[in-house]
């Protein structure tokens, strides 16, 4: 009752701050937007890039396609997004970081996909990238690094990334192969159409590997991974169908099957978790439709409604060990509701808000968590004005009910100065916090979970521009600080027992650090970009009187070089991507650069083939670190693939 009540109250108050600030009349205004100049995911509703108060990124689907890439994982690396995986992020359930923070929020079309049930201990969060949408299926993505808490809740700490599938805008049927190494086949059908309001796009692949490879970093040389088979068969649908006067409806359903190895690790490194037979078996369907209209201030409102289920089989046995587990599952299953509108209050106020409904249920017997359900309900609004000499003001709150940590409000202040039509400058701070999964609180293993444990809170202030400089260059750059409360990790609870380990609330953590990139068109055929990073992590625990630098980040000096030539019938690019500054307890290396090389020739209107070069150097790097124990998850070795896309 007492949480209802609040909730209410917080309810009550946004919407009389709103009306108090002004609600003479609701002025009807039909706007067309340019999606090459408006991002939709920094405050919901289409806002142009020089408006917004935030450190943006957008990939295009022009980009996707003249840079012939095959996983999410590279368009993310692409902008700086930083993952923490191993081998192939097709293997297994990754953390994405932005800004070194793992608290990331990632969507496809506005909805949240990040794991709920098994993520990655220490209370991060994880994304299974192999499940995200085929890059074939993707329209746009957009990245916002910063906090979001106000708008889409506890988990968008260190930023968002939406990934905007395609709507059918033609009708064409497209055949991608492709062959490579290690035994690499990959198959993906595309085929949509639109006609008398109605559109579809599908969308099927199938995927085998028979195994990779990687460079071993002791003895240099390279050394297959052992039972690191993949297999995935996949089918996306996305049907459109418009009502008129705005209205519309759209049915997303995504499932996918696939068997791959589990917890890949390099032998000799593992004390003790080396599966040399373990595999996973996974079933992962999601469904959702959503009803949307064209509202008073020219913009979508919606309705959204969805279901997933997602069931893991792993099977392993490491005789004479306490990992002698024949096999175990994993049962998720998500639900949802979420409204969204906007309201445009005058010529120079708007305002978006909304609410939701979310629950998760989730089941895994071998960890003796059974049944466990977690739900939470949530409301937000955030208000902007524009206000005189091209200054615009953002201020937003969002209300979450959770029911294992009750009510939470965060809030978020912007403040954006549009200079030219080139130029902005911004200043953003917000608050968020983090509550624990379900694994985190309940699970019976290594690290053993805590129902004590308390939610991750804190904050990040945020200065940016982004300009037009001399010679046809695009600079966008962003200084960032970060605070955590109640920082979650794990520990030693037993001195008789000192490889078992519990979570608990033991640290403060901050974080420092810059982002900047460089764009030129270098002539009509050649485009560079490169860009620099630079974040420092630091944690305190109470047993610690200082703060201590964090031994596993994983990038606290990021680089990145993209140059790209695209001309009549070629399109090609050149990746470098690397580090420096890493810790030598946790990484094999204090610095690693990595090599990439696309290129894709059209021999006709409905005909085009690629090839590309991963690791061209054979680097042997990680980029997930254990302390005292580098090396146990390294990256793929050198690998390539050639493919032919066929329009039928």
């Amino acid at each position: 009752m007492k949480h209802r009540q609040s909730a209410k109250k917080i309810l009550s108050t946004l919407i009389g701050c709103s009306l108090m600030l002004g609600m003479p009349e609701i002025v009807a205004a039909e706007q067309e937007f340019d999606f090459d100049e408006y991002v939709v995911t920094a405050n919901r509703i289409p806002v142009k890039q020089v408006e917004t108060a935030a450190s943006v990124t957008v990939i295009t689907r022009e980009e996707i396609e003249r840079g012939g890439y095959t996983r999410v994982q590279e368009l993310l690396e692409k902008s700086n997004v930083g993952i923490y995986d191993s081998g192939s992020a097709d293997y297994c359930i990754s953390s994405v970081y932005i800004n070194g923070d793992s608290r990331v929020l990632i969507m496809v079309d506005g909805r949240r996909v990040n794991a709920d049930s098994h993520s990655i201990g220490g209370g991060g969060l994880g994304v299974d990238l192999g499940l995200l949408p085929s890059v074939k299926s993707i329209e746009r993505v957009e990245i916002v690094r910063g906090p979001a808490s106000s708008l889409y809740g506890s988990d968008a700490a260190g930023g968002v990334i939406n990934i905007i599938t395609r709507k059918a805008d033609k009708t064409d049927t497209r055949f991608l192969t492709q062959s490579g190494s290690w035994g690499m086949r990959n198959y993906t059908l595309t085929t949509e159409g639109s006609e008398n309001g109605f559109g579809y796009f599908i969308s099927a692949e199938r995927k085998r590997q028979d195994y990779f490879e990687y460079k071993d970093s002791r003895t240099g040389t390279v050394r297959r991974m052992g039972n690191s088979a993949l297999k995935k068969d996949a089918v996306s649908v996305r049907l459109d169908k418009e009502l008129g006067e705005g209205q519309g409806l759209t049915l997303a359903y995504r499932y996918i099957d696939g068997d791959r190895g589990y917890f890949l690790m390099a032998p000799d490194y593992g004390n003790g978790f080396y599966h040399p037979t373990a595999y996973e078996e996974h079933r992962n369907e999601d469904t959702d439709l959503t009803y949307h209209w064209k509202n008073k201030a020219g913009t979508d409102g919606s309705l959204k409604a969805y279901y997933s289920s997602d069931k893991s089989d792993v099977h392993r046995y490491m005789e004479g060990t306490k990992w002698e587990v024949k096999d175990y599952y994993v049962n998720s299953k998500s639900s949802g509701i979420e409204w969204q509108d906007n309201w445009k209050i005058s010529d120079h106020y708007d305002i978006v808000g909304g609410a939701s409904w979310r629950q998760v249920k989730v089941d895994i017997p071998h960890l003796q968590v059974y049944d466990k359900e977690i739900t939470n309900k949530a409301i937000f609004m955030e208000n902007r004005w524009q206000l005189p000499k091209a200054w615009t003001l953002t201020a937003g709150m969002r209300y979450d009910e959770h029911s294992a940590f009750g009510g939470k409000n965060t809030v978020r202040l912007a403040v954006n100065r549009k200079l030219n039509e080139d130029t902005n400058a911004f200043v953003s701070w917000g608050q968020f916090f983090k509550a624990p999964n379900i694994e985190s609180l309940y699970k019976v293993g290594l690290p053993s979970g805590n129902p004590d444990l308390r939610p991750e809170k804190g904050d990040t202030f945020t200065i940016g521009m982004n300009t037009k400089l001399a010679n046809d260059i695009r600079l966008q750059a962003s200084v960032f600080s970060s605070n955590v409360e109640d920082a979650i990790t794990s520990t030693i609870y037993s001195p008789a027992a000192p490889n078992d380990y519990k979570l608990i609330n033991a640290s403060k953590q901050k974080r420092r650090g810059l982002d900047f990139t460089l764009t030129q068109q270098l002539s009509p055929a050649w485009k560079l970009s490169t860009g620099y990073s630079y974040v420092k992590i630091q944690s305190k625990s109470s047993a610690t009187a200082a703060y201590v630098n964090d031994a596993g980040n994983t990038q606290p000096n990021g680089y990145r070089l993209n140059l790209e030539y695209s001309q009549d019938k070629w399109d090609a690019g050149l990746m470098l991507r690397g580090a420096t500054g890493r810790d030598l307890s946790t990484f094999t290396s204090s610095s690693y650069w990595v090599v990439d090389l696309a290129a894709n020739y059209k021999i006709s209107d409905d005909l085009r083939v690629y090839c590309k070069g991963y690791n061209l150097t054979n680097q042997a790097y990680e980029l997930k670190g254990v302390i005292n124990a580098s090396g146990q998850f390294p990256m793929a070795a050198r690998h390539f693939y050639l493919g032919l896309e066929q329009r039928l």
